[in-house]
């Protein structure tokens, strides 16, 4: 009988201690770095303008996020065109410039078009 004992408490040692710990958002490397301001947004599990896609994923872990496009030209300013798919069925197009949101709309729109510069003769 004792043997049976030490049997189910190490089964239950083991079986507790193979679990892996589940991290939650605020231990995160994107909560960590953001900016007060983000960490509030993650907080209420916003997704909003000025963050990056991380502190996104952090703060709406359920969105599944789709890179759209992405510039592929030299120009000072990288911009990004994100999909995030929510839980409840809701699209939001993520207008990233930099690394960080610039804006957030709920209607597919084409990237910015490179302009066009005329010749000099």
């Amino acid at each position: 009988m004792g043997k049976v004992i030490t049997l189910i408490v190490i089964g239950m040692f083991l079986a507790g201690g193979c679990s892996s710990p589940r991290v939650n958002r605020f231990e995160t490397t994107a909560y960590q770095s953001a900016s007060p301001e983000n960490k509030l947004k993650i907080e209420q599990g916003t997704i909003a303008v000025g963050m990056s896609i991380e502190e996104c994923g952090v703060s709406c872990p359920e969105c599944q996020f789709i890179k759209k496009f992405s510039s592929s030209s030299n120009s000072t300013n990288n911009y990004e065109l994100w999909e995030a798919k929510d839980n409840q069925g809701r699209d939001l197009y993520l207008h990233v410039v930099n690394g960080r949101i610039e804006k957030v709309s709920t209607e597919n729109q084409k990237p910015p078009e490179k302009k066009n510069r005329a010749k000099k003769k």
